[in-house]
């Protein structure tokens, strides 16, 4: 399944400024660009249709008609679920407390949503079986995003895996070092760039060791360190809603990976869910 090209335009942040206009321009008045030629496009957004083209391949599509038929796609999906390619949700004072929740609860369902509609269902299935097959899973983030792995860490133990998670960033970078190819890494950032998640993803890469990004965005220096990536909503608007959306959609993703795993050794991974139930009680 392909990524959105709308998130993807709405991501892309190191264009020409030639191909910022034509960026700008799809995401504007993207129901009148599935009617445009190349030309009329270029034209439009006072561009010419080479810069067009040129967009159409960082977006990694093969032309300019596979474009137009993805967009058809996406409005109507985006549309069905109710969903701006933009967040357009806002906090502002004097909000009564329904407006509130309303709001809050807008974020966390749209940002699952939009979360669904980035999922590379074959990069899920690889993610799951190499997890299945490591010998350890090592999960790795900082702040909030430790937080986040220390639960998936738990539900992966619940399942039989052995599990390595670590709070102190020293000790995560330690636990990179000693990783080796049978072991399987987590990293969680939504950024992509905190500079102590790059440095142990460099020294995983240095290691042979397989590993998923979990991130919020298509380009980061994270993406291009790891075999695999999965990419979460990275809707925001003012107040730091990404700090709700963050959380959200990542959770969501790990539970998508954890059912996953499940899903492939069901009859042992349900009894040893029975098993671990009465302890955790």
């Amino acid at each position: 399944m392909k990524m959105s090209v709308l998130v993807k335009l709405r991501e892309y942040h190191t264009l020409s400024n030639s191909e910022n206009e034509v960026r700008m321009y799809i995401l504007r008045n993207s129901k009148k660009v599935i009617s445009m030629s190349t030309q009329e496009l270029a034209a439009k957004s006072y561009t010419s249709p080479a810069t067009v083209i040129r967009l159409c391949k960082r977006l990694e599509l093969k032309g300019y008609s596979e474009l137009k038929i993805q967009l058809a796609s996406e409005i109507k999906a985006f549309e069905t679920m109710n969903l701006d390619v933009v967040d357009q949700t806002t906090f502002k004072k004097g909000d009564s407390l329904t407006e509130l929740i309303d709001k809050v609860t807008d974020i966390s369902i749209h940002s699952i949503e939009e979360t669904r509609l980035l999922l590379d269902y074959e990069v899920l299935l690889c993610v799951a079986r190499q997890i299945m097959d490591a010998s350890i899973i090592d999960l790795y983030g900082v702040g909030a995003s430790n937080n986040i792995a220390f639960d998936a860490g738990y539900k992966f133990m619940r399942i039989g895996k052995s599990i390595s998670c670590l709070s102190l960033i020293d000790r995560q970078r330690i636990q990179a070092i000693n990783s080796d190819s049978s072991h399987f890494a987590i990293i969680i950032s939504y950024s992509g760039e905190t500079p102590e998640i790059i440095e142990i993803a460099k020294i995983l890469e240095k290691n042979n060791v397989p590993a998923v990004s979990i991130t919020g965005s298509i380009q980061n220096q994270l993406v291009n360190l790891v075999e695999y990536n999965l990419f979460v909503s990275s809707r925001e608007s003012n107040f730091r809603n990404g700090a709700i959306v963050s959380r959200t959609s990542t959770l969501y993703m790990l539970d998508l990976i954890y059912i996953t795993c499940i899903s492939l050794n069901y009859d042992d991974s349900a009894k040893r869910l029975g098993q671990t139930l009465t302890i955790s009680k």
